[in-house]
This record gives structure tokens, sequence and C-alpha cells, in this order.
């Protein structure tokens, strides 16, 4: 028979509360899986954010995906600002100035103000005094769509064997469009049937444009990942019109001429052609 001491249960005491405390102090297999999870969760998570949140930090008016919003302008002016997009305003006493920094936006410009109207998006200024018109600013080109009045388009000159001559400057007028791209070339020509800013009637227009350029558009529509596996893909060029509503939809109306597939997996969409 074992007799028990005070000392000897003061002993076991502490050694319990020694190996609780160990127990406490290390986490579990699981534990530890989740906190992997959630660390990776959050580094998703930044990754497709902090881009966006770094780069519309600070601007005037931004939308989300899938947002448009009216803005209401100093001078009477009106704002149409298309999904995923911000814009930047600067009025002063002698002009007013816009800078689109992503996505796109309609213009529709009160005019009797003698101050020229400037709407700058990458390397390309649209100045007027009274007109509506499109503009949209992606990676590969900047596109400018006139519903009414006229514009004038300045772009810088791309250099030559000869150096660096003065800026293009096209204008345009109701019914007419330009995309200057980022290869230096630049296309002039009417406005298709839909009209400038098809996308403010929730229709994407896509008149010769490339895959990739849609899947661009699609992408402020969506949200989530879109992930294209075959580069040769985004080169291809179609013509056709796709509701910005149904992005999976449209994305798999687009794809598929080309022999491609659309596998959705949860938010992530990869498009792949076999």
């Amino acid at each position: 028979m074992t007799t028990s001491t005070p000392g000897r249960d003061l002993i076991r005491q502490a050694k319990a509360q020694k190996r609780l405390a160990r127990d406490l102090s290390r986490p579990s297999r699981s534990r530890r899986w989740g906190v992997v999870g959630v660390s990776l969760l959050a580094v998703l998570v930044l990754s497709f954010c902090a881009p966006s949140l770094v780069k519309n930090f600070g601007v005037d008016h931004v939308t989300t995906t899938a947002e448009h919003r009216n803005v209401d302008l100093p001078d009477g002016s009106l704002v149409e600002l298309g999904a995923a997009s911000a814009l930047d305003v600067q009025f002063s006493a002698t002009d007013r100035r816009l800078k689109l920094r992503s996505g796109e936006a309609f213009f529709k410009v009160k005019s009797g103000d003698a101050r020229p109207f400037i709407v700058k998006a990458g390397g390309v200024s649209v100045v007027v005094t009274g007109t509506a018109f499109n503009v949209r600013l992606a990676d590969e080109a900047v596109s400018v769509a006139v519903e009414d009045g006229s514009v004038e388009v300045r772009m810088p000159s791309p250099e030559t064997g000869q150096g660096v001559r003065g800026p293009v400057l096209r204008r345009l007028q109701a019914g007419e469009q330009l995309v200057a791209r980022a290869d230096g070339t630049i296309e002039q020509g009417p406005v298709n049937d839909s009209g400038a800013g098809s996308w403010r009637r929730h229709r994407l227009n896509a008149d010769g444009s490339t895959v990739g350029d849609a899947i661009d558009r699609l992408r402020r529509y969506h949200g989530g990942w879109i992930v294209v596996t075959d580069g040769n893909l985004l080169r291809q060029r179609f013509t056709g019109f796709y509701d910005l509503r149904d992005p999976v939809g449209s994305l798999r109306a687009v794809v598929a001429p080309f022999g491609a597939q659309v596998r959705p997996i949860s938010t992530l969409i990869i498009v792949s052609v076999p």
C-alpha cells in the first residue's frame, strides 16, 4: 500500500501543470494546417486585391466589379464610369482635366464653357468643349468613340530612325472611333452598330477585338480570377456581341469558336485549349 504525502502531491501537481502548459503551447496538427490554410487564403486575397487597392489609392472616383456609377462634375457635365474603373478630376480657372486611370467612362460634356475639357488615358489625350464620347483604357490599347459632336485626339509620336517627331493629332466626328495600340499603330473608322459606350447597355461589343482584350473587359464583371493557359488564344481576333451580366456565359461564347474550354472552379475560371 502506497501512502501519499503532501510533498509528493505537490510534485505530481507541478509536473501535471508543466505537461499541460507544454501541450497548450504546442499546436495540434489540425490547428497547424488551419493556420497554414488561413495564411494561404490571405496571400491569395492580397495578391488579387492589393494591386488595385494601391493603384486606386487616393483616386477621386472608383467603381468595383460589375458596378456602373454616374459622376456629376462641377461644370454640369456627366461621367458614366464603367465597372472596375478609376477616374481623377481636376478643374481650374483655365481648363477641366480628367485622368482615366483604369477601365472606361462615357463623358457627356456640357457646352457653353470656354475652358477645354481634357481627358487623359495612358499616353492619349482627348480635347473637347462640348460633346459626348467614350474612352476605354486597356493594357494593349486606348480607344475613343464619339457619339455626338467632335473631339481632338492627341498622341505622342513613336520613335523612328530619324528621331522623335511631334505629337500625332486626329479629329473624330460623331459616329467615328479611334484605337491607339501599344505597338504604335492607330486605327480610325466608323463606330459599329452598337454605338459608343455599349457597356452602358450591358453589352460587350467585340468588333475585330482580340480574345485577350475581350477577356480583360469580362474580368471587370467577374468577381474572381480568369486564367488563360494558351497565349496564342489571346491573340485571336473575332467579332460579336455578348452580355456583360453573364461574364462566364459570354466567356464560353467568345472562346468556343477557337476550340477552347472554360472550367469554373469556384471563383477561378481556367480557359484552356485541348
